[in-house]
Parts: C-alpha cells; structure tokens; sequence
C-alpha cells in the first residue's frame, strides 16, 4: 500500500530535521496510538550523514484471524533511517524482529520550508505491505491510519528537542 502524508511544524527545516537525527527525541517517548518506542540501539553521524534505527512495538489489539497467523508478542521492528542532514531528507525502511517475510515497508521524509520563514512541511512517502493472505490489505489500512495519527502527534514534539 503506497501512502503519503504531510505535516506542519512551527521550527525550521534544518531544526526540524536535526530533531529526527536525535536519540533523545524518541527516548522515553510514551506510547501513542498503539505504537511503542522501545529502544533506540544504533546512531552513527557522520558528518551530514546520520545513521538512526529505533526499535518499534504495536501494542494494539489485533484480530483472532491476525493472532492465528502471527503472535501479537513479536509485533516489532526497527525503523532504519538514513538521514542527510544537508539535503534535509531521509530514506527508511521497516526491518522486521521477527516475521521478516510477513511485513516490509521503506519510504522518505522531506524537510521543506513551510507556509512561514520559521516552519517546515514534512511530507512522507513510503510503501508498506503486509504479505498475509485475505487480512494483509485490512492490516496494512489499520497501519498506515495508526501511522498518520502517530506522526501527527510525533512532529509536535520536535520543537522541544534540543539541537543535535
């Protein structure tokens, strides 16, 4: 399932980006729309050039016909963000713990001057498929809906983190 979504946030590209690239903005994040950071176990800069994973749980409920194809226990995944700090963009893909023939996702995030001198617009492509079958499709529209309602609120965070 192909997707797009766009937000607002009142700092600029470059602040808004750089938050992206911070560990500290996911650490002790409190779960939200079922999603839950766990961990975040690699960042590397170099240079304009940040490498961030971050370790993902859904902790939503999920339907017996989900539940008889994969357990809800080992519904995570680490988000692999390569992140150009110049270009003030990033490229991520979805790698899953566990059932790794079962979901696979990548997409981008662009940081562009927003509607005011100081915001941006954050827009997000990406690609998600859930390779289940008869219940893929149903899961894939349940993700990406948690996911615009979890990024909603994640970018109104950003203007509290401080500078990487």
């Amino acid at each position: 399932m192909r997707f797009s979504i766009e937000q607002s946030v009142a700092v600029d590209p470059a602040a808004a980006i750089s938050a992206y690239a911070n560990p500290a903005f996911y650490e002790g994040r409190e779960a939200r729309d079922n999603i839950s950071i766990i961990e975040v176990p690699r960042h590397q800069r170099n240079g304009d050039q940040v490498v961030m994973e971050v370790r993902f749980r859904f902790s939503g409920a999920v339907s017996s016909a989900v539940r008889a194809v994969v357990d809800p226990k080992k519904m995570t995944w680490i988000t692999r963000s390569e992140i150009d700090l110049a270009a003030q963009r990033s490229q991520w893909t979805i790698v899953p713990d566990h059932y790794p023939n079962r979901l696979s996702g990548h997409g981008q995030y662009r940081f562009s001057p927003g509607a005011t001198e100081a915001s941006t617009t954050i827009a997000i492509e990406g690609e998600l498929k859930v390779h289940v079958p008869l219940v893929g499709g149903t899961v894939e529209r349940v993700i990406v809906s948690g996911l615009r309602s979890y990024i909603g609120y994640e970018v109104t965070l950003i203007p509290d983190v401080p500078p990487l």
